[in-house]
């Protein structure tokens, strides 16, 4: 749990840092674009109330100026005809028909109207609910021609033309005249007509507008006077440019010089976004006004929202990257207890469980397949090691029986000798005979009886030492084929000590790849980095039992290398022992077979020699010296066979030794097997 713990705090140090930089970075971005969107929405949203309202204004202005246009074409064409009251009447009427309009009035030329009026100007306001006509001013006193509005109109204009907004003095009220010339059916220039606007209702209009929670609007003539704004103070009696907040007057220089735009501006701490368009040919200047605070308030909930959902995604994060590492950890866990039983040599273990299809999935089926190739090699090491054993110990009883075998013939050969030493006292009982026959032939004719009986037992011996000699013959002949087949037989069981040596360089080998695939393994993880190190104890853990497996597979190779030269000593001592055995002992016995055939046909000669004897008196001497030295020759030949017989006891007596060591070493062999079953059974396997 506590390197769990450690994994978590490693890859939450290096992932968060990352996310929470790429979560920040994101939400800076975008709280840049939104900014950068929630402006240009605002913008928008404002130039259209800006357009919206210019729009009404303008409409309310065109509708004043095609208002005097008309009463001005009406005027042109009927002046000469028509009286004041009627005009008087119609111009009271048409004055209600438009809320901005608050008067109008019809200025002539001197004289034009009225042969003998120079001052000839009606004008018809409203008063409440019924329209007034005033003459005020119409004299020289006030003087008309001289004003703005009739100047505008005498000066060749062809269309209405609003005079700047000024404050009327007689009404009480700031107003602005829109004026139409007046021309008569000859095309000359016969006077004006005006329709005065009160500003209060575009006042009204502009003091109404509203923009968001903060925005205001106020509206400016060309020279940058006040014409609406919530300060009435200001209205006609400050300039936007003389104002004492020196950043208003920088933005009003910009407004001013500017047909459409955006402008900023301070108020104490806060800034203003002002937003301002112009009023067709008046060049009036309408401006809307929002805090930038208001504006930003959009950005900062959105900046607020992403905090939250960028903490929300940090924990989700943080929460995956747990539960990821959870799972992790518990694979890795499976993994180092499924190789810290295999280090301990116990295969009783199941496979691992592979479930995933990643480099832990592919980890665990390499340990899977090297614990199902392990177990496959150990149990078959365990079952080649019992046959050893087994067969070690067939090889130390074949041992102790041939053994037993060569203490059998060493007692036969005994034998032998006794019985070449009583032939030889036979034969020196024959050469006394012949003495005593030399030294008297008289005496011979007595002895020809015992020389028949000594004849006849002679015979009966010879025959026994052949049927002896051949038993022993065939006996070593059967005895040298079956150890030659036994030892063949054994030669061939050590071809088993062979395999169990190919099999311990497999096992080198694999052991060699497993420490290859573990010294990659951990190139890998050292790659890796932090998120590496486990899979590098992993790593290391495999390439440790893998060098383990190595120097379990050597000391197996020695031990059977050991075996090996013990079971080729073995060989070439036995081929030497039936080698000496067939081309020496077995001769041996044959010849002696053949001297005790001939020395059974000696006897039957002598017995035919002594019935013979008789009617072979004149030849005695000859047969005599005949005797004498087939005598002779029986001696050499019973001192030949003594002497082989002899040798034969030797070689006996060390075949017999040798065949003790070979029991011997089949006991060590035996040893070896079991310390190699023990070391096997180091091993669970079942």
């Amino acid at each position: 749990m506590k390197q769990n713990r450690k994994i978590s705090i490693k890859v939450l140090a290096f992932i968060l840092p990352v996310v929470i930089i790429g979560l920040a970075t994101l939400t800076g971005i975008s709280i840049i674009f939104s900014r950068e969107t929630i402006s240009e929405e605002l913008a928008v949203e404002t130039n259209m109330q800006l357009d919206s309202q210019s729009g009404s204004i303008e409409s309310g202005l065109d509708s004043v100026a095609t208002l005097a246009s008309q009463i001005a074409s009406v005027v042109g064409n009927t002046y000469t005809g028509t009286s004041l009251k009627e005009y008087e009447a119609m111009l009271g009427e048409i004055i209600y028909t438009n809320d901005m309009v608050m008067g109008s009035g019809i200025w002539f030329e001197p004289y034009v109207y009225d042969e003998k009026e120079k001052y000839v100007g009606p004008y018809i306001y409203k008063a409440g609910d019924s329209a007034v006509t005033t003459y005020d001013y119409s004299n020289a006193e006030y003087d008309y021609f001289a004003y703005e509005f009739y100047t505008n109109a005498s000066n060749g204009a062809k269309d209405a033309v609003f005079t700047e907004p000024y404050y009327d003095e007689t009404s009480g009220v700031v107003m602005s005249s829109c004026s139409a010339p007046v021309y008569g059916a000859n095309g000359a220039f016969v006077g004006a007509v005006t329709v005065d606007i009160n500003l209060d209702t575009i006042q009204q209009m502009i003091t109404n507008v509203q923009v968001g929670k903060t925005g205001r609007a106020f509206l400016l003539n060309s020279a940058g006077q006040y014409l609406a704004q919530e300060d009435t103070s200001k209205l006609m009696n400050e300039k936007i440019t003389e104002s004492e907040n020196a950043s208003l007057a920088k933005a009003g220089e910009t407004i001013l010089s500017t047909e459409r735009g955006e402008v900023n501006y301070k108020e104490g701490k806060e800034q203003i976004d002002a937003y301002f368009t112009t009023l067709g040919s008046l060049k009036w200047k309408f401006v809307v006004t929002m805090k930038d605070d208001e504006q930003r308030a959009p950005i900062r909930a959105l900046a607020k929202q992403l905090l939250i959902v960028e903490a929300v995604v940090i924990l989700l994060i943080v929460a995956v990257i747990l539960w990821q590492i959870s799972g992790i950890s518990r694979q890795l866990k499976k993994v180092k207890d499924f190789a810290g039983k295999l280090s301990e040599g116990d295969f009783t273990i199941k496979a691992l469980e592979i479930r995933q299809k990643n480099e832990l999935g592919a980890m665990g089926t390499s340990l899977n397949k090297m614990y199902a190739n392990n177990k496959s090699l150990i149990s078959r090491i365990f079952s080649y090691a019992e046959t050893f054993r087994n067969a070690s110990k067939e090889l130390e009883e074949t041992g102790r029986k041939l053994a037993s075998q060569f203490r059998t013939m060493e007692e036969l050969m005994r034998e032998v000798n006794d019985n070449m030493s009583s032939a030889g006292a036979a034969t020196e009982e024959v050469n006394a005979s012949v003495e005593e026959v030399n030294s008297s032939v008289m005496i011979l004719s007595e002895q020809t009886a015992r020389s028949t009986t000594l004849a006849n037992e002679i015979k009966e011996r010879a025959e026994k030492i052949e049927k002896t000699s051949q038993c022993s013959y065939e006996q070593a002949q059967g005895l040298s084929r079956k150890h030659e087949d036994n030892l063949n037989k054994s030669i061939q069981n050590a071809d088993v000590v062979k395999s169990i040596g190919e099999m311990a360089e497999v096992i080198s080998g694999i052991a060699d790849q497993i420490n290859l695939l573990s010294l990659n393994a951990s190139i890998e993880a050292a790659r890796a980095g932090e998120m590496g190190k486990g899979f590098a104890v992993v790593a290391g853990e495999i390439g440790k039992l893998a060098g383990d497996t190595s120097l379990a597979v050597n000391e197996i190779k020695t031990t059977i290398e050991k075996v090996q030269e013990a079971f080729d000593e073995l060989v070439k001592n036995s081929s030497s022992m039936l080698t000496f055995v067939k081309d020496t002992v077995t001769p041996d016995y044959d010849t002696f077979v053949g001297v005790a055939r001939q020395y059974g046909q000696d006897a039957v000669a002598i017995e035919d020699f002594s019935k013979e004897i008789a009617q072979m008196t004149e030849g005695i001497e000859r047969i005599i010296t005949e005797v004498g030295e087939a005598i002779q020759s029986i001696a050499e030949s019973s001192q030949n066979t003594a002497e082989n017989g002899s040798n034969i006891m030797n070689s006996i007596e060390v075949v017999s030794e040798v065949v003790e060591e070979v029991a011997k070493m089949a006991e060590e062999q035996e040893g070896i097997s079991t310390e190699l079953t023990d070391a096997v059974n180091s091993f669970k396997l079942n």
